[in-house]
Formats: C-alpha cells, sequence, structure tokens
C-alpha cells in the first residue's frame, strides 16, 4: 500500500493505492502508472485506487468522492491508458458534481487474455447479460449470462470454461457473483 501527497499547482491530492496479487516489483510499476494515468485530474479531494492483479490482468477500482466509483480492467501493461480510458480521456467531476456509474471498459484482446464482446443489452440494463469471453488456455469462446440490475458494479469471478475446464477469470454483476448465480454456455 502507497499514500502519496502529490503537489500539483497549488493544490493537493491525496492518493491511497492498494494493490493485491502481484508482486514488489509489479506493485512499484502499478502505483507509477497509477499516479501517470490521473496526472491533471487534481481537485483537491482523496484518490483511493484498488488494484488485483488476476492472471495478466489487473482488475481496478477508482474512488474519487463525492464522484461515482469508476471500474475498469486492464491487461498488463497498460493499467495507465485504461484508467485513462475508464475516466473518459477527460477530467474527474469536481468536488459538488456527481457522475454517473460506468460500465467497465474492456481490456484490448491479447493472445492471452480473454476477449470480451459487447453485452447483450445496453450498458445499466437491467436484466439479463450476456458476455462472451475466450478461454486463456484453449482459446475456445464461451459465454458468461447472469442478470443485472442498473448501474450495479462488477466482480471478478473464476468461471471454469465449458470446453477444457480450465479456470478463468471474468466480470460479472456484484449480485451475481455474490450469489454465484451466473453460468458459462459454449458458443
Amino acid at each position: 500500500m502507497a499514500r502519496a501527497v502529490l503537489p500539483f499547482g497549488g493544490t493537493r491530492m491525496s492518493l491511497k493505492v492498494l494493490c493485491a496479487g502481484c508482486s514488489p516489483e509489479e506493485r512499484e510499476q502499478a502505483e507509477s502508472d497509477v499516479r501517470s494515468a490521473l496526472g491533471v485530474r487534481v481537485d483537491g479531494a482523496a484518490w483511493t485506487v484498488s488494484l488485483v492483479k488476476v492472471q495478466s490482468r489487473w482488475s481496478v477500482t477508482l474512488a474519487h468522492p463525492p464522484a461515482a466509483t469508476v471500474t475498469c480492467v486492464a491487461p498488463d501493461g497498460r493499467l495507465a491508458d485504461a484508467i485513462r480510458d475508464a475516466l473518459g480521456g477527460g477530467a474527474v467531476p469536481a468536488a459538488g458534481a456527481s457522475a454517473p456509474a460506468r460500465a467497465p471498459a474492456s481490456a484490448p484482446a491479447r493472445a492471452s487474455a480473454p476477449a470480451h464482446a459487447p453485452r447483450s443489452g445496453p450498458p445499466g440494463a437491467r436484466g439479463a447479460q450476456s458476455v462472451q469471453h475466450e478461454c486463456a488456455s484453449c482459446r475456445e469462446a464461451f459465454v458468461v449470462r447472469f442478470d443485472a440490475v442498473p448501474d450495479e458494479s462488477e466482480e471478478m469471478v473464476p468461471v471454469a470454461c465449458p470446453h477444457c475446464w480450465h479456470r478463468n477469470h471474468v466480470l460479472v454483476a456484484e449480485s451475481a457473483a455474490e450469489s454465484r448465480d451466473y453460468t458459462a454456455e459454449k458458443i
């Protein structure tokens, strides 16, 4: 865990970065990437960034009260870019402003990382969701189905590939993760 207070143009930013599932070297690089990605998005409020390394990807949660919490997934080497993309490439709303919760940004496909296809419904939609993935082991496509409520956050869960039974980690709605009410099916 790192806590840094960085001066910028007369304002101060309090940044807390929490890391799990990575080596000390990866942690140091991840903290640097977070600072780089946040850059000028300083408005005097505190930032808490949670990073969890799962296989070759980072699960990222950005908390910046009073703005909405933002989550995304990033492949190795693209953490700063994924954070910038998740924040819309622009400034985070200033204190007092509110921002709608965003659906996690899908990480660009890599040879060893699962590829994400668009959801079956619009982001924030209520009801049945279907997300296509590619197994990290056998490279076969499969779909994960779960129910979601509007603007619900997502959590990383283990899912066995229905082709080879390799354990992959994918994002599903928080309620589905808690109840373990999600399925993986062959395409």
